[in-house]
């Protein structure tokens, strides 16, 4: 069984006994703070990426809020209870949630590019293949100009997972430049995290 099973399996053994401190149903202050800012500068709703949805809290309050969302997850459990989520707010016609694994997204190759894209929790526990795999797609589904709004424990911080500004450097290329760096400490456990927002550039 290779690092990606081993994580499909553990996160669906976890939904299945209830084990989900980072299920919150919380909308994350960073994502609301950025979605209340582009209102306020009348930068209109388009098209979200959400990246390891779990069971689509940031995607179902996206969609309420006019955006057309894309939410990928691989526990199927959590897929399941995202579409029930969103037909019981009335959002499922603006929102799409798939079963899928982040690092092989070709199942979206006819999709319009994302405005926007978010992860929450996801990329910090990849393998490196996994990454790689994660940053191509990215790259390829993130129009120019786009906003990347990713939170993750900081490296050497928690059982051998996590993220750094260099790390995203290796991993993006000149494709993403970061644009805010803003650290703190994980709200379920004392683990240092940050919230990273990049921008997509130019470069193909």
């Amino acid at each position: 069984m290779n690092h990606a099973d081993r994580q499909r399996w553990s996160f669906l053994w976890r939904y299945l006994r209830g084990d989900t401190p980072w299920d919150t149903g919380i909308v994350p202050p960073e994502v609301v703070s950025w979605v209340e800012a582009a209102e306020s500068e009348a930068v209109p709703a388009g098209r979200a990426l959400d990246l390891g949805c779990g069971t689509g809290t940031i995607a179902i309050y996206l969609a309420q809020h006019g955006w057309e969302v894309v939410g990928v997850d691989y526990a199927w459990l959590a897929i399941w209870r995202a579409k029930r989520r969103a037909r019981a707010c009335n959002a499922g016609c603006r929102v799409r949630f798939y079963c899928a694994d982040v690092s092989r997204l070709d199942f979206l190759s006819d999709d319009p590019p994302f405005d926007l894209a978010i992860d929450v929790g996801c990329l910090h526990g990849l393998s490196a293949l996994q990454r790689e795999g994660y940053a191509a797609h990215l790259s390829r589904l993130l129009m120019p100009g786009g906003t990347y709004l990713l939170y993750g424990f900081l490296t050497g911080g928690y059982d051998g997972i996590g993220v750094d500004a260099g790390e995203l450097a290796q991993v993006f290329g000149p494709r993403f430049e970061l644009v805010c760096e803003q650290r703190g400490i994980e709200a379920t456990a004392p683990i240092p995290s940050a919230w990273f927002t990049l921008r997509r550039t130019d470069t193909p």
